[in-house]
């Protein structure tokens, strides 16, 4: 089987430095393809030739209807939370939907956004995580901090605070724990907007973090926190690459995905607080359940599940 996936094209090289999901994931279905024997290219959506592969896969919406006009089958897999954000008479989800009906099967990294764009093409299919370069080390932090990593902002508003900074640092406060906030630097449109935040001593804010140095972050810490508002993946990929270092999740994930080692916490103060002091006291099962799961949903088995799709269509014919 002879595969490709499309360069989606947003100025970030592959694999990304620092910063680029989308970058990350298809580097990891390629390289965990050929681990598994296939054959597999990177490549921009026009240099690809109708019927010079087996499966090609897309991530981006204007990408995918390139290759519908031009003749070349695909699957589509999504990722923009915008589509969700500006909701059903948008031209992003328009377009989105439009790559979706137009694929041989398209895949989504939440549930709810299967019956969402409401096809029957439209698969939920969970993000992976390479446990090769995330692992915990054999003994956690002795004191308890906290860390959050996130690109904060929604709709090109660079200081809504979607991934939930206010919340994070406000639980630090009321437990009187230090708090690491890591990200790139849209997360200054934050930061410049909520002065207050740099009146907690124990607050720390590091920047464009490489993706090389990430692994001593999230083992730096002992709670990961996430209460984000919005996600197209549930689990995202920083919550997965938390939970793989060790670290149990206080934070927000859809209620039929289940994710051990995570205490669904809405946005309410009083609820994350509950969560933390609950992990704190049974922190080593929170661990021991965080790690099991990375371990189940690493990019090398959720590359296998995805094999299984694409000789599942390949076996009907559809070439």
């Amino acid at each position: 089987m002879k595969i490709c996936q499309v360069n989606p094209g947003c100025g970030i090289s592959i694999p990304p430095p620092s910063w680029g999901a989308i970058e990350k994931i298809v580097w990891e279905f390629t390289c965990n393809l050929k681990k598994l024997g296939y054959e597999v290219d990177i490549k921009w959506a026009n240099e690809i030739q109708p019927g010079e592969y087996d499966i090609v896969m897309v991530h981006v919406a204007n990408l995918a209807l390139e290759l519908a006009d031009r003749g070349i089958p695909y699957i589509f897999q999504h990722h923009d939370h915008h589509a969700f954000h500006y909701g059903v008479d948008s031209d992003v989800y328009k377009q989105n939907r439009e790559a979706m009906r137009r694929s041989i099967f398209s895949l989504v990294p939440a549930r709810y956004l299967v019956e969402y764009f409401n096809l029957p093409n439209v698969h939920y299919f969970s993000h992976g995580v390479d446990t090769k370069a995330f692992y915990p080390n054999e003994t956690p932090p002795i004191d308890h901090n906290l860390l959050m990593l996130a690109n904060n902002g929604l709709g090109g508003y660079g200081a809504h605070d979607r991934k939930g900074f206010e919340l994070g640092i406000k639980v630090a406060m009321a437990r009187n724990l230090p708090i690491t906030i890591a990200g790139p630097e849209n997360n200054n449109n934050w930061f410049s907007e909520n002065p207050w935040i740099f009146g907690y001593p124990k607050l720390k804010i590091l920047q464009e973090p490489l993706n090389e140095h990430l692994r001593q972050i999230y083992t730096s810490y002992t709670i990961f926190l996430h209460p984000s508002e919005l996600e197209a993946g549930h689990p995202n990929l920083t919550l997965l690459e938390a939970a793989a270092c060790g670290l149990p999740i206080l934070g927000w994930i859809e209620m039929d995905t289940i994710f051990h080692g995570l205490w669904r916490a809405p946005r309410d103060i009083k609820e994350m607080l509950r969560g933390l002091d609950t992990i704190i006291e049974e922190y080593d099962s929170y661990r021991e359940s965080a790690i099991k799961t990375a371990k189940e949903l690493s990019w090398y088995n959720r590359s296998k599940e995805l094999i299984k799709l694409y000789e599942r269509h390949i076996d009907k014919g559809i070439q």
